[in-house]
């Protein structure tokens, strides 16, 4: 059976969508956020398609683009709001179709079957994904500079962002004073000092604990050095 991933926080409108594609033996996978979605399709779980509701998900436009980077499936979005500039803004970013909800799912579906025909045709190289970076609430892309800490775009420094790339792609690991240094500063290691490294992840800690309720995705081991971790709470 094929299976569509849906971006969509209106459980009633899902459940219609459901009925409608269980007629056609496809089956769909609701998460609300586009983090969700995005740590889906890293998980590497196949989907038919992906559909997006604009009427729920306000605020997918800005990871769009990454999304993209990671997957060559079928991007589509239905919206109650279309206008032409919101169409030409997601297809730049990545979206293959941009459209008016029909008052009839199955006018939709159709409208992606037709396109997923088309895409077919044309179709000749292979897809090979960007590197992406997820841990937690954070997606981190290397290729873009971007960060994203529970769908909030959160500005680092280069130096910050360095080092979030060095703990993500270790996370869980203890990485000591002297391999961060080493790391990061690379044929300035001697220059640097731990007082540096110290303020550096300060910085960055603040800037990621971007709610109230955000977990100290940083913590020290003392006299150690520095570990990322998602459950801790100060």
């Amino acid at each position: 059976m094929n299976k569509i991933l849906a971006v969509d926080k209106d459980i009633d409108f899902h459940k219609q969508r459901i009925e409608e594609l269980a007629k056609y033996n496809i089956t769909a996978l609701r998460v609300d956020t586009m983090h969700e979605a995005i740590t889906q399709l890293i998980s590497g779980d196949k989907f038919f398609f992906i559909v997006i509701n604009e009427d729920t998900i306000i605020d997918f436009m800005e990871q769009l683009p990454i999304m993209r980077d990671i997957t060559d499936i079928t991007i589509v979005i239905f919206t109650n709001s279309y206008t032409i500039e919101k169409r030409l803004k997601a297809m730049s970013f990545g979206a293959d179709l941009y459209e008016s909800h029909n008052a009839y799912i199955s006018d939709n579906f159709f409208a992606v079957l037709e396109l997923l025909k088309k895409q077919k045709r044309w179709a000749q190289q292979q897809f090979e994904p960007l590197p992406l970076l997820v841990y937690g609430d954070i997606i981190l892309s290397p290729p873009r500079r971007s960060v994203y800490v529970k769908g909030i775009e959160v500005s680092l420094t280069k130096l910050e962002f360095d080092i979030l790339e060095y703990l993500m792609s270790n996370h869980g690991i203890i990485l000591t004073h002297q391999q961060i240094l080493y790391t990061i500063w690379g044929d300035e290691y001697e220059e640097a000092s731990y007082e540096v490294l110290r303020n550096a992840i300060k910085r960055l800690r603040e800037k990621l604990r971007i709610l109230p309720d955000s977990p100290n995705y940083i913590e020290n081991e003392r006299e150690v050095g520095y570990f990322l971790t998602y459950n801790t709470i100060d």
